[in-house]
């Protein structure tokens, strides 16, 4: 990362829902959820499958929209914002982590990072510096010109994580970013990212079934059917 100071992103929910259209039914994927996450933060997610927690990421992260309620990103609303305004605050100041690693196969390691950088078009030079340092800080010296395909899982997930931190940006949104990782893989990417939250001070919402995951954060939210059921710190 840079030496520029990384303002965690403060998130608020007033009142959320999604509901779906299925044929002739209405499906309610989350139902009346407020939260305020504050900025730095490191929180959980946690719930079974179908609970709705990967759909309140989604609509935290500006990828989906609510039906009803107010999604607030550093004290602004964001309903009225449009595509590209959202596409934009995406772009910097949030950053994504998946299951799946979501990387490209058919490019380096190093371009895989870089991705974001060419989006804001920054210049070839200082796009490649800032994406190998990124590589060098999730331990992947030496592998930036490696294809997805030559890297172990746990290997590509480090990617996505650099790819993910490499616009320093003040919001880390991870949709069980250990699901597909074995457990010794999976704690090293834990550590790994509440190591860097701890250095760059980026709110970090992690999504999880696992109750092992969950119980590293400094707070959860539990959620069941698309509603909080608990809420617990520590």
């Amino acid at each position: 990362m840079s030496d520029r100071a990384v303002q965690g992103v403060e998130v608020r929910l007033l009142d959320v829902t999604r509901k779906f259209q299925v044929g002739d039914e209405t499906l309610s994927a989350l139902s009346g959820i407020s939260l305020c996450i504050p900025s730095g933060a490191h929180w959980a997610l946690v719930g079974a499958s179908g609970s709705g927690k990967s759909t309140l990421l989604y609509i935290m992260g500006l990828l989906e929209r609510p039906t009803s309620g107010e999604v607030w990103l550093e004290g602004e609303q964001t309903e009225s914002l449009g595509t590209a305004e959202r596409a934009l605050i995406r772009n910097r100041r949030i950053g994504f982590i998946f299951q799946n690693f979501q990387l490209i196969g058919r490019t380096t390691a190093l371009e895989n990072v870089e991705m974001p950088l060419l989006y804001r078009k920054v210049p070839a030079r200082e796009r490649r510096e800032r994406a190998r340092n990124m590589l060098d800080m999730v331990g992947l010296s030496g592998r930036d010109l490696h294809f997805p395909s030559q890297l172990s899982g746990g290997q590509q997930q480090r990617v996505a994580i650099a790819r993910a931190l490499v616009t320093e940006p003040g919001l880390v949104l991870a949709d069980e970013p250990t699901g597909n990782l074995d457990s010794s893989s999976s704690r090293e990417i834990l550590g790994l990212l509440e190591n860097l939250r701890e250095q760059n001070r980026f709110t970090l919402l992690l999504v999880t079934h696992d109750h092992n995951v969950a119980a590293r954060a400094g707070f959860r939210v539990r959620m069941k059917d698309g509603r909080i059921v608990r809420e617990e710190s520590g």
